[in-house]
C-alpha cells in the first residue's frame, strides 16, 4: 500500500463517520433535510474523487453511481422518499467493505458488480418513485446589481465560486471533475493533484472553498493548514526522547548531590531545578498532542447500536454525554474493544425486547446511557442500561457448574462478590449460543483489556431496574506523577493519583477479622483492608509489625485499601515503561521506569494488587 493510499484511509474513516453521524438521525425520522443532503453530497464526492487519485477504483465507480442519487436530491429534480436514509447507510456499509478488501487486494470482481448492480437498481426505483417529500428548494442565484456610476457590482463569493473554476482547468486532465456545481474545490483534490505533481504528502478530505484555500496561501504561496496528521509513532518516539531527558536530569541532579564545593552545589541544583521546569512543560505539550476528546469514541456507537437493535428486533435509545472529556490516544484502541462489548451485552442480555418492556411497565425502548468525566487526575467512564439487569443467583449458579467456586465458597461470598463473577472466563448464564453472545467471551476480556490500560471495572445491577458498569482509567499511560515507596530493599512507584492520604498508624487503630488471618485499618469509624506489600511480594521487611511501618490509604474506583510500606520519599513525575512489552506481565505491576543510576524501579497497579490479594486469600481459604 502506497503512503497515500494510507492516508486516504485515515481520512476516509472520518468521513464514513460523518455520514453515518447525518444519516442514522435521518434513518429514525426517515427524512432527509436540504442541509444533510448537501454534506452527504460532499462526502461522497470527496470519497470518490480521492479514492480514484489513489488508485482504489472500485470504490470510487461505487461512490459515484451513489452520487448520482444525493446529487438528483441537492439539485431538487427529485425528493425524498420512504426508506432513502436506510437505504444510504446500507450503502455506506457496502463501502466500508470495499473499501477493506480493496485497500488489502481481496476484493473479489464478481461480488462488487453484485454490489453496485443492486445499489444502482435501488437507485433507479427511488427515482422513479413518486416522491414522498416535496423536492428542497435550492437558494435563489444571487442577482448583479447596478450603481449609480453605471458599474456592476457582484457579490464577491460569486467572484470567488469564479475564480475557482478557473482554477479547475488545472486539474481537469488529471482528475475527475474535482469542483462541483456550487464552485467548491475538494482539498482532498487539490492535495492529491500537487503530491502527484509536487511531492505533497499531505491529503485533506474535508471539501473546502477554493477562497478560503487562498487566504491561506497569500502571504507564502504554499498551502498551509491549521492542522497535519503525524503518525503516533513519531510521538511516542519523541515522549522517549523527553523520557530521556529526564533521566538524564536525574542523573545530573544526583552527581550535584556528590560535589563538595557548596556554592557550585547550590548553582548547579539552582539549573537543574530550571531545567526539570522546561521538561515538564515540553512533556505536557508532547502529551497534549496524544490527547483526543472522547467524541472520536462515541463516534462508532451510533452505528453500532443500530445494526444490533435492528438485528435483535429491539428498540434502543442511546445518549451519551462528555464528548469533549480527552484521553490518552493509545487508548483508544485498548477501550474500543471493552466499550463494544459492553454494549453489545446491554442491548443482547439487558435490555428486553418492546412487547416484555410495555407489559412492566416501561417505555418500549430501551434506554442506554454512557458518559465521561475527568476525576481526580482518572477518565471514569459509565455506561447504563434500564434493563433487567443480571441474575445473581443464575450467575452463582452457573460458576458453580463451570468449577470456578465451590458451594462452600459461594456460600461466604457478598452480593458484590457474586455479581463479579461474571468477570470469570467461559462465564455465560445465555442458554442460547448466537453469533452476537453466548460463548462465555465477552466480561473476562472487559475486564483484561481494561486492566492492560492501567484501568478497572466495576459492576452493579438491580433486577429489572438495570446494570451499571464504571471504567475507570488512568489519563495517559506514558507519563504518571508517582510517589517512591520502600519495601525491604526494594522500591517501587506508586500512582499519586491513586494516593488518599498516609499515616503512622498506632495500635488502636489496627484490627483483626475474626479469625485474626488479616489486619484492617479503623480509620475515622471506617474499616480499611490492610495488603500487606511484603506479603505480598515476598520481600524481607525492615518492618513485621505494622506499628513500625507507614499505611498508604490508596483508592481504587470506588474501594480503599492500606498498603503497609516500610516508608516512602519524593514524589516525582515518571515516563512510563511497558514491563509486558520488554519482560511479560506481572500481577500488581502496571509498568517500570528508568532512574536515575539506570536501574529500574516497578510502577505499581493498585488494580492489580486487590485482585493479587484476593486471589491469595480465596486460595487460602480453598486450603483450609
Amino acid at each position: 500500500m502506497t503512503e497515500y493510499q494510507s492516508l486516504f484511509l485515515g481520512e476516509a474513516g472520518e468521513l464514513f463517520a460523518s455520514g453515518y453521524d447525518r444519516l442514522l438521525p435521518a434513518e429514525e425520522s426517515d427524512s432527509l433535510d436540504a442541509e444533510a443532503v448537501a454534506e452527504l453530497f460532499r462526502i461522497l464526492h470527496t470519497i470518490k474523487g480521492s479514492s480514484g487519485g489513489v488508485d482504489f477504483n472500485n470504490l470510487s465507480r461505487y461512490a459515484h453511481s451513489l452520487e448520482n442519487l444525493l446529487s438528483y436530491l441537492r439539485d431538487g429534480k427529485v425528493g425524498y422518499k420512504s426508506g432513502m436514509a436506510s437505504f444510504l447507510v446500507d450503502s455506506l456499509d457496502s463501502m466500508q467493505q470495499i473499501l477493506d478488501k480493496e485497500s488489502q487486494d481481496t476484493l473479489d470482481s464478481a461480488d462488487f458488480e453484485t454490489k453496485i448492480a443492486v445499489m444502482e437498481k435501488r437507485v433507479a426505483e427511488f427515482l422513479a418513485l413518486p416522491s414522498s417529500t416535496p423536492a428542497p428548494v435550492s437558494a435563489p442565484k444571487p442577482v448583479p446589481t447596478t450603481s449609480n456610476d453605471g458599474f456592476i457590482l457582484f457579490d464577491p463569493a460569486d467572484i470567488a465560486k469564479f475564480e475557482a473554476a478557473q482554477e479547475t482547468t488545472k486539474l481537469d486532465d488529471h482528475y475527475d471533475h474535482p469542483v462541483s456545481d456550487d464552485g467548491m474545490i475538494d482539498a482532498a483534490s487539490l492535495a492529491i493533484y500537487e503530491a502527484m505533481s509536487a511531492g505533497n504528502e499531505t491529503i485533506v478530505a474535508d471539501p473546502t472553498p477554493i477562497e478560503e484555500i487562498r487566504k491561506s496561501t497569500a502571504s507564502s504561496g504554499n498551502i498551509q493548514m491549521a492542522s497535519i496528521r503525524v503518525d503516533l509513532d513519531k510521538i511516542d518516539l519523541l515522549l522517549n526522547r523527553v523520557g530521556e531527558l529526564v533521566i538524564t536530569n536525574a542523573m545530573l541532579d544526583r552527581f550535584a548531590e556528590k560535589l563538595q564545593n557548596h556554592h557550585d552545589k547550590n548553582i548547579l541544583r539552582e539549573q537543574l531545578a530550571q531545567l526539570e521546569r522546561h521538561i515538564r512543560d515540553l512533556q505536557d505539550a508532547v502529551m497534549s498532542v496524544r490527547m483526543v476528546p472522547m467524541e472520536q469514541i462515541y463516534a462508532k456507537l451510533p452505528k453500532i447500536v443500530r445494526d444490533l437493535a435492528k438485528k435483535l428486533g429491539k428498540q434502543v435509545r442511546l445518549v451519551h454525554s462528555g464528548d469533549s472529556v480527552e484521553i490518552d490516544k493509545m487508548m483508544i484502541e485498548g477501550l474500543n474493544d471493552p466499550l463494544m462489548h459492553i454494549i453489545r451485552n446491554a442491548i443482547d442480555h439487558g435490555l428486553e425486547p418492546p412487547k416484555e418492556r410495555e407489559e412492566s411497565g416501561k417505555a418500549p425502548a430501551g434506554l442506554i446511557t454512557v458518559t465521561a468525566a475527568q476525576e481526580n487526575g482518572q477518565i471514569i467512564i459509565n455506561i447504563n442500561d434500564d434493563g433487567r439487569g443480571i441474575n445473581v443467583e443464575r450467575v452463582v449458579q452457573k460458576a458453580i457448574e463451570n468449577r470456578t467456586i465451590s458451594h462452600e465458597m459461594a456460600a461466604k461470598l457478598s452480593d458484590e462478590e457474586k455479581l463479579n463473577l461474571v468477570f470469570n472466563a467461559g462465564l455465560s448464564t445465555v442458554g442460547e449460543i448466537s453469533d452476537i453472545s453466548g460463548r462465555g467471551v465477552g466480561m473476562d476480556v472487559v475486564r483484561s483489556n481494561i486492566s492492560k490500560l492501567g484501568g478497572l471495572v466495576r459492576l452493579s445491577s438491580t433486577p429489572r431496574r438495570g446494570t451499571r458498569i464504571s471504567i475507570v482509567l488512568p489519563l495517559t499511560l506514558a507519563i504518571l506523577d508517582g510517589l517512591n515507596v520502600f519495601v525491604g530493599d526494594q522500591r517501587y512507584i506508586l500512582p499519586l493519583s491513586a494516593v488518599v492520604e498516609s499515616l503512622q498508624p498506632g495500635p488502636k487503630v489496627i484490627k483483626s477479622n475474626g479469625d485474626g488471618s488479616r489486619k484492617i485499618l479503623m480509620l475515622r469509624e471506617r474499616f480499611i483492608p490492610i495488603i500487606e506489600m511484603h506479603r505480598l511480594f515476598a520481600i524481607e521487611p525492615k518492618y513485621a509489625q505494622i506499628e513500625d511501618g507507614i499505611l498508604i490509604v490508596v483508592r481504587a474506583g470506588e474501594e480503599r485499601f492500606a498498603l503497609f510500606v516500610d516508608s516512602f520519599g519524593a514524589q516525582q513525575q515518571v515516563v512510563v515503561k511497558s514491563l509486558e512489552k520488554n519482560f511479560r506481565r506481572v500481577r500488581g505491576i502496571g509498568g517500570a521506569m528508568v532512574q536515575g543510576d539506570g536501574t529500574v524501579a516497578l510502577i505499581l497497579d493498585p488494580l492489580g494488587i486487590i485482585d493479587k490479594e484476593r486471589e491469595m486469600i480465596l486460595a487460602q481459604e480453598a486450603y483450609l
